[in-house]
């Protein structure tokens, strides 16, 4: 990497902005194995991203390498419920237990994405733009292919793998993430005398 290197936390418009670097990014990451994404869904990431930065409170974080864009995260904070209407959503609702989709709606956060440049990959980015984007929230969880390398990444950074399901044929799996419990300084600690 060179000196160039730039991190910066965006709001939705700045992502919607970016929709071309976006899916450049996006085309690299997801049309190879295990994802070897169809060219019709790698075509219609456009129509995703602006589904996703519509959803209130939408945003993320960018890394670029001079004027590339080599890494990207983004999502929205979740809703009371789990969405509906869409192959994913549905698949989604269908699949969970009870007792996990109660940690997939608020106060976690969605991650919709991650990707990072496959020549950007192993240098601890993938890892700094998940800790930095879930870092302010209690809960967080996002789906992947079990086969995705990231997959590794997240168990090892104490993401919890919770259960699988399908869409469209295609196999996904749930990990969610909970915020370390912060432990209050005791009472004894607390009064001085």
């Amino acid at each position: 990497m060179s000196r160039a290197i730039a991190v910066r936390a965006v709001e939705a418009f700045e992502l919607a902005a970016c929709a071309g670097q976006l899916e450049r990014l996006y085309r690299q990451c997801f049309s190879t194995p295990p994802w070897l994404e169809p060219e019709e869904r790698l075509a219609r990431f456009h129509d995703r991203l602006d589904g996703h930065v519509s959803n209130p409170g939408a945003g993320g974080v960018l890394v670029s390498d001079g004027d590339e864009l080599v890494g990207a995260i983004y999502g929205w904070p979740a809703g009371r419920e789990l969405a509906s209407g869409s192959p994913f959503d549905d698949a989604l609702a269908a699949a969970a237990p009870p007792e996990i989709a109660q940690r997939l709606v608020a106060p976690a956060v969605v991650v919709a994405e991650l990707m990072v440049d496959p020549r950007h990959q192993r240098r601890g980015i993938g890892r700094a733009l998940l800790t930095r984007y879930v870092e302010e929230w209690p809960a967080a969880w996002l789906a992947t292919h079990p086969e995705a390398p990231a997959a590794t990444m997240y168990r090892q950074a104490g993401w919890r793998q919770e259960f699988e399901f399908a869409v469209d044929t295609r196999p996904m799996v749930v990990f969610t993430w909970q915020a370390p419990r912060r432990t209050a300084p005791s009472a004894r600690r607390a009064v001085r005398g």
